[in-house]
């Protein structure tokens, strides 16, 4: 069977792709069933579930964010609320919207139009990479593309801890030097994480020193490493999407959004070329730009995230001083939380965004 599209993913980017394809031929393949693998700490803007249709996911939502310094707390109102959300759930709704078949083995390499796994070699139309950080797809046609000190690590854990807001430590001598660390709240419980900026895996002391400073337990743990620098998200004819494309947030490690927002446009152009209403070379050019439209941004963040852990702290707490004023703050915001608004138009073809 030839099927309109495969993808090799079934996390947040490959499936925000198979939503747009409903009443295809799309075949999803993951080593692991859908919903479960959660890595992240699974928090993200109200509005980009709302846009989605997942709010059925949300498990508590905030409206501020709170950065915690040494002796000093910022506070920042959004105008916009994020939401912390049961990850098995959204994967779940996501998968229901498109109807893709689903089958569970990992992706081992593609060749051309034919992707190659232990339960056989599959052929597609299209072929998209949302494997995640690793690009199984991609990396068999550029063993260069994954780069070890490009990416960010993490681990976290899921105790019962009430708060609200979503809160971030930044303690370069008092819990990482080169590093970040977080509480989602999520009801009962929260996710509590410590993520570095170098890569580091070490990271169980440091996560159990915080637990300590908070006086909670840990309950259980998962992590993994989350790219910070945009790659290539076309390789031939390959699409990569999400992780495997290198579309996570450098400095706050945001991913899910890009992953979803790249996801759905890309389920969208690949829509339309599937209909005749582009050329796949359109699409391609097209996805191509939409990346490259944002990669300013991309580029900031990466210096900030590099810059910002070898500052001195009095320059770091200034920042997040100046950050916190209401004018810069909107202006801050509304640019952020811009760049990957969703809603439910087509997208124009040759149309300029800018971040």
């Amino acid at each position: 069977m030839r099927y309109d599209v495969i993808i090799a993913g079934a996390s947040f980017a490959g499936l925000a792709v198979a939503a747009q394809l409903r009443g295809r031929r799309v075949l999803i393949l993951d080593r692991k069933p859908i919903g479960e693998g959660q890595t992240s700490a699974c928090g993200t803007l109200v509005s980009t579930l709302r846009a989605l249709g997942l709010e059925e996911s949300i498990l508590q939502v905030h409206d501020r964010l709170v950065v915690h310094t040494p002796g000093r707390t910022y506070v920042y109102p959004m105008p916009e609320p994020f939401c912390t959300f049961d990850y098995p759930k959204l994967c779940h709704l996501l998968w229901s919207q498109g109807k893709a078949e689903f089958v569970e083995t990992p992706a081992l390499g593609v060749d051309g139009q034919t992707v190659i796994t232990p339960a056989g070699e599959f052929t597609g139309r299209f072929v998209v990479d949302a494997s995640g950080w690793r690009a199984a797809l991609g990396t068999s046609l550029n063993s260069n593309l994954v780069r070890r000190d490009r990416l960010n690590f993490g681990i976290e854990t899921t105790p019962a801890y009430r708060d609200d807001g979503l809160h971030f430590w930044y303690d370069p001598k008092g819990l990482l030097p080169m590093g970040i660390t977080w509480v989602f709240p999520i009801g009962k419980f929260s996710r509590i994480g410590v993520g570095s900026y170098l890569g580091n895996t070490r990271l169980m002391s440091t996560l159990n020193h915080f637990l300590g400073r908070l006086e909670v337990e840990k309950n259980g743990f998962h992590g993994g490493f989350f790219p910070y620098q945009l790659r290539d998200p076309l390789i031939g004819e390959l699409f990569l999407v999400g992780d495997a494309a290198g579309q996570c947030l450098a400095l706050t490690g945001e991913g899910i959004r890009p992953a979803l927002f790249f996801g759905t446009r890309l389920g969208r152009l690949l829509r339309m070329a599937l209909d005749g209403e582009i050329t796949p070379e359109e699409a391609r050019r097209e996805y191509r730009q939409l990346v490259l439209r944002r990669k300013g941004g991309y580029d900031l963040l990466t210096r900030m995230q590099l810059l910002l852990p070898r500052a001195p702290l009095v320059a770091v707490q200034g920042a997040f001083a100046l950050v916190a004023l209401p004018p810069v703050l909107r202006r801050v915001l509304d640019r952020y939380i811009r760049a990957f608004a969703l809603d439910e138009t087509p997208m124009p073809v040759n149309v300029g965004e800018g971040v």
